[in-house]
């Protein structure tokens, strides 16, 4: 399964960081396109610390106990200035049950939870079999 970066950049609004795909043409705020089983990364290209943390679709964050819980929701720990994440987040379906379709896994910093910009999203699907 193929690998993924997410830069963390200064926000072009000024306020805060925002996380932008390592893809080609990406824009900040724009959703990583990637497959289950594929692994992310984010790389901190700001001067700051951030903490992806998964949230919901309002991001409203998932409870500390619930990531705990359930580990394959934890995207790593908090990632200090000019540094990338560890661990690798590897996107999965949070079930045991097969996804319905495609499916958005929805995060942001946790470090700083009231800046808008500091939000993002995995658009995430079932490869096709083969």
């Amino acid at each position: 399964m193929p690998d993924w970066s997410i830069k963390i950049v200064p926000s072009s609004s000024g306020t805060g960081a925002a996380f932008q795909p390592d893809v080609p043409g990406s824009n900040q705020g724009d959703p990583l396109q990637a497959q289950q089983g594929d692994l992310v990364s984010w790389n901190n290209t700001t001067d700051q610390a951030h903490q992806p943390w998964q949230t919901d679709a309002n991001y409203q964050p998932l409870s500390d106990s619930w990531v705990n819980e359930h580990t394959d929701l934890y995207m790593g720990d908090s990632i200090p200035a000019k540094r990338s994440s560890s661990p690798a987040y590897n996107v999965l379906w949070p079930s045991a049950l097969a996804p319905p379709g495609p499916w958005t896994v929805y995060y942001f910093c946790k470090l700083h939870p009231t800046v808008e910009s500091e939000r993002g999203t995995i658009d995430a699907e079932i490869p096709p079999s083969s």
